[in-house]
């Protein structure tokens, strides 16, 4: 019996949405879609893992590699980032049993059977066997018209895969940007430990400044009685404080919790801003690297080394967070 094709099931047939303003997108997601249409079983999955690119992959039945070009495209419109791999199958529906116990189709076989031992007397007569392997093939089961037989083209498969594209890949982008939320919140909640750090620090700084200037001065001037030479003592402390002036402008760390902060609101921003955030971020955790590096060499107290190190630490847990973003 010969099947007519039917519309497929109405979707929409807009891309799947980007990241709205304020989404953040984790590289990392998955979906899986199935439908039955008129050609057969489609099967369509798409996962992604991270990747500092773009880098898309299909593993698609024979039936589907035509429509690799659509898929890249749909795929292309949502995903900024990420390796992802797409699978693609289409199960054709099989003869049913009425069609494989025709008999009119029977009785042609056994007819042609009778026809080719009259011209061949050495020829065998098939067995059941033989009959019924040849009523189940699929080029003879089906009548032209079946969908089992048809020759596809991308426009009519494309006509049903296109609303299980769409489904799947708003699914996936749906889980990409659930964890993408669960990524935002955990680097808000790193920065916020951050800024606590830096904020405990910051009003310490003038008395940490004036014990520093205080041994500096000490050592200083004990140096400079063991000097051979005989100076006044109001120009030898003038000198010391000159020199301990200096030195401490070069270990001032106000400037690096200062960008701290700055760096830390950019951050924030970006987060807020939406995707693709994730190169930008990276950027970021460099920047603050650098100034949790140069407050350690600046350090003139154990507390400061000790806030160093803990800044660091968190920019460490912050940049492998960063790396799972788009």
């Amino acid at each position: 019996m010969s099947t007519q094709p039917t519309p497929p099931v109405t979707a929409s047939t807009n891309p799947a949405p980007a990241a709205t303003p304020g989404t953040v997108n984790s590289m990392t997601g998955y979906a899986h879609q199935s439908a039955d249409t008129p050609l057969g079983r489609l099967d369509i999955e798409i996962r992604a893992v991270n990747s500092r690119f773009t880098d898309l992959h299909f593993r698609l039945a024979d039936e589907c590699r035509l429509l690799e070009p659509r898929l890249r495209s749909a795929i292309t419109a949502t995903v900024r980032r990420g390796k992802v791999e797409c699978r693609m199958s289409l199960q054709r529906p099989r003869p049913d049993s009425t069609d494989a116990l025709n008999l009119e189709r029977l009785a042609h076989y056994v007819e042609l059977s009778r026809q080719i031992r009259l011209v061949d007397d050495s020829a065998q007569p098939p067995s059941v066997a033989d009959y019924l392997r040849w009523l189940q093939t699929p080029e003879h089961a089906p009548s032209a018209g079946d969908a089992a037989s048809q020759t596809l083209d991308a426009d009519t498969l494309w006509q049903y895969a296109e609303p299980l594209v769409l489904s799947c890949l708003q699914a996936f982008q749906a889980s990409r940007a659930q964890e993408g939320a669960q990524l935002a919140r955990i680097l808000q909640e790193q920065g916020s430990r951050m800024r606590a750090l830096a904020g405990q620090l910051r009003p310490h700084l003038p008395e940490l400044h004036a014990a520093a200037e205080a041994r500096l001065l000490e050592r200083l001037q004990k140096a400079v009685q063991d000097l051979p030479v005989s100076i006044p003592a109001d120009e030898t402390l003038a000198r010391v404080r000159q020199e301990i002036s200096l030195l401490s402008l070069k270990d001032d760390i106000t400037e690096e919790l200062d960008r701290l902060d700055t760096h830390l609101q950019a951050i924030d921003d970006a987060l807020a801003a939406g995707s693709p955030v994730g190169k930008r971020l990276d950027f970021l955790m460099q920047e603050l690297n650098r100034e949790a590096n140069t407050i350690a060499s600046k350090s003139i107290a154990l507390s400061i080394t000790d806030t160093a190190l803990a800044l660091k630490l968190l920019i460490e847990q912050l940049r492998e967070q960063v790396q799972n973003l788009e």
